[in-house]
Order: C-alpha cells, then structure tokens, then sequence
C-alpha cells in the first residue's frame, strides 16, 4: 500500500499548559505541526473529498483538543492530539510537533519543541 502525507503546518493556538502556576494561570502560545499518512490513491483518481482524510476536520479535532484539556505537559497535549486523530480518521501514522513560544524563564531560546509519533495499531 502507498501511504502518502498530509502536513498542517504552523497552527498558533493559547492554551493554559505549563507546570508553572504563571503558564496555567496567564496562558501562552504554542505552535502546533500535524502530519498525517494514508494511503491517498482513491482520492487522486476520484479528485473526490469523501475518498481521502479531510484536513480541515482533522484541523477542527486538534482545536478540540487544545481546548477542551488543561495538561501539564505539552508532551500530553501532543500525545492527545495523536490518539484523538489515529481513533477518529483512517489514518496509519501521525506525528504532532508542539512549539512552546513563550517560556517562563530567563532565557536566549526560541522556543521549546516537544515530538510524538504515533502508529494505528
């Protein structure tokens, strides 16, 4: 089977994540990456939406999950997003990338970026 991939890349969401009571309390942003596999070859002879994984329900999922949840880690969030698209859409793999951009500390980074990969199974 092919899989071929779907990227929403760059979704800036506010969200009440941190261990700290000033990130749970004042909130901050995150940037949130989701790529999806699949095997998309119906969907490229049918040019039909219902033949392939509609990225705006999946983009719709992820809003859902941000926030409707208050976790502590982002990883958690990142975990959610993944188990909330592998039961819900036929996909066979997805990674979520979560951005921390704001940071509760002195610092000279960017931001901090969490990763988690998931498989159906």
């Amino acid at each position: 089977m092919l899989e071929e991939k779907v990227v929403l890349k760059g979704i800036r969401v506010f969200g009440y994540y941190g261990v700290s009571s000033m990130e749970r309390e004042v909130g901050q942003k995150l940037e949130i990456d989701v790529e999806y596999w699949n095997d998309f070859t119906k969907a490229c002879v049918t040019d039909a939406l219902e033949d392939t994984v509609n990225y705006e329900r999946v983009h719709s999922r992820v809003m859902d999950v941000v926030e409707k949840n208050r976790f502590n880690l982002i990883e958690t969030l990142a975990d959610a997003i993944c188990s909330e698209i592998l039961n819900d859409f036929p996909v066979t793999r997805i990674k979520t990338t979560i951005k921390k951009l704001t940071l509760p500390f002195p610092n000279n980074l960017d931001h901090v970026a969490v990763i988690v990969e998931r498989e159906a199974g």
